[in-house]
């Protein structure tokens, strides 16, 4: 059922779950121990405490502004890989965070999907961090390739070691969201990236891809590959970088471009979400600089997100932004009508160019008279805004498509929406702040948006009846086995901005 959200982008709009893998193992109540405490990084809290701090210390990268909201760093020993994952922990040093989501590969376990941690902690020498349980919660129960696999998380080392870092420069009080990934696709790692965005509208979130790069080239390969495997996640595209790191690219003696490779692509998508993202290589070096072996290294990397506007509750499309939508809405809809081309201006701004889900509405005299939208972030909110006017122009199958004598009485309305999250309570449900979208039974869905609770006069139950109907379920189907999502919405017309929730 949850697959829908992830594969059907395009919904109508009255504007007006079952897992890969069985849940039979809990770790609810209890805390994950240090499993790689003595190997990886030392086992004695004073020992651990002062290496950290030394590696901190010496690192030449400075705290920045508090625009960090993504990064990648490396999980080898502290000895060979250490001074260069501080050289990302130096720049958020005394940073506050509320959550951190540490996304690694499975070193040990093979599964499809991806398993976020259920239990209460992480514990390292330096102490315990909570996991932020309701965020776990939401992810496993959204995302269809989502579960918990207990195996993947028991002698995974690549979030442990990131933990003392992190104990070391974020501020106390931060909670942690453990997700390792087995085999998985390019979709389902964008659903997820989209999903952990959702949580971003209510805590400050730092996303964090573990990995290491190169698997044991000669130091000359490696040098080359590492480069241009940076390159390609510098580059912000995802998909590309998930084909130039591809089994099928290997070279000769390269066991892997990069083993948290699944880990970056997500990270690279979350990061692509935000605008004005910027990212930065801050180190890059192999094991043989340690080793001193350069017949068979590994690599690795530090490298930071960075967005000039990092708080998505802040987000909204500015004046000038909402008056080029509805430019672009209102000559995407005549192009249409008139079975004519049209293509996006070429000096569209940028917050733009932000992926963005987006509905638009078509009234006459205040009458329905078309309205689509895409629920996911998977394109330019511009581009968005131009397909969905031209659906809900010609393609809304509740109404004939718009006819040329109708275009001069058209009315316009846009809605930009925020990533959907799960509702696990309906009285949460927020009129007038909220839309809503469920999912039933045989694949029976339905979304409203959050102003048409307002228009109607409904309260909570009778919104939660309509997109019940709206569904073609039974009005009182939110107490039965349905999912539950919600979003919000900036929502602008030509003469007015009715919402900026």
């Amino acid at each position: 059922m949850r697959a829908f959200i992830i594969f059907t982008v395009v919904l109508f709009a009255a504007c007006g779950n079952s897992s890969p893998f069985d849940k039979e193992v809990s770790l609810t109540g209890r805390a994950r121990p240090p499993v790689v405490a003595g190997m990886f990084y030392p086992s004695d809290s004073v020992e651990l405490s002062s290496m950290v701090e030394r590696l901190i210390e010496e690192s030449v990268v400075r705290s920045t502004d508090g625009t960090i909201i993504a990064g990648v760093v490396p999980h080898a020993g502290y000895v060979y890989s250490g001074a260069t994952a501080a050289d990302f922990y130096s720049l958020i040093d005394g940073l506050e965070f509320d959550v951190v989501v540490l996304i690694g590969p499975s070193h040990r376990v093979a599964f499809q999907g991806m398993s976020v941690f259920e239990g209460d902690s992480y514990l390292t020498p330096l102490g315990s961090v909570p996991v932020a349980a309701g965020i776990a919660d939401r992810l496993r129960e959204s995302h269809p390739a989502a579960s918990f696999i207990p195996a993947a998380h028991e002698e995974e080392h690549s979030l442990e070691v990131q933990i003392p870092f992190l104990q070391r420069t974020i501020e106390p009080g931060f909670r942690i969201v453990p997700i390792v990934i087995g085999y998985t696709g390019a979709n389902e790692l964008q659903y997820m990236a989209e999903l952990i965005l959702a949580e971003a509208y209510n805590e400050k979130v730092l996303v964090l891809a573990s990995s290491d790069l190169s698997h044991y080239p000669a130091e000359s390969l490696a040098e080359v590959v590492d480069s241009l495997t940076v390159e390609a996640i510098l580059s912000g595209d995802a998909n590309k970088f998930l084909q130039a790191t591809s089994e099928e690219k290997l070279p000769a003696g390269l066991d892997t471009f990069a083993c948290g490779r699944l880990p970056i692509a997500l990270v690279m998508d979350y990061a692509g979400l935000y605008p004005g993202v910027t990212s930065e290589l801050l180190s890059s070096t192999t094991s043989a600089s340690v080793s001193g072996d350069r017949s068979r290294v590994v690599g690795y990397a530090s490298i930071a997100f960075e967005s000039s506007e990092p708080e998505p509750s802040e987000w909204s499309i500015s004046e000038e932004g909402r008056e080029e939508l509805l430019e672009i809405a209102v000559a995407s809809v005549k192009a249409a009508v008139e079975n004519a081309g049209y293509g996006l201006p070429d000096d569209i701004p940028g917050e733009l160019l932000t992926p963005r889900g987006a509905f638009v509405t078509l009234k006459i005299n205040g009458r329905l008279r078309g309205c689509i939208g895409s629920m996911r972030p998977i394109r330019p909110v511009a581009e968005t805004v131009s397909s969905m006017a031209r659906s809900a122009a010609m393609e809304d199958p509740r109404f004939m498509p718009v006819t040329l004598d109708e275009l001069p009485y058209l009315e316009y309305e846009i809605s930009v929406l925020t990533p959907l999250q799960i509702l696990g309570d309906w009285h949460d449900v927020r009129v007038g702040t909220d839309g809503l979208m469920i999912s039933g039974s045989g694949n029976r869905s339905g979304v409203l948006l959050p102003q048409v609770p307002v228009e109607q006069g409904w309260n909570r139950e009778e919104f939660l009846e309509g997109v019940c109907l709206k569904a073609g379920l039974s009005p009182d189907a939110y107490f039965g086995e349905v999912t539950l999502y919600r979003f919000q919405a900036q929502v602008f017309g030509e003469d007015e901005a009715y919402s900026e929730d």
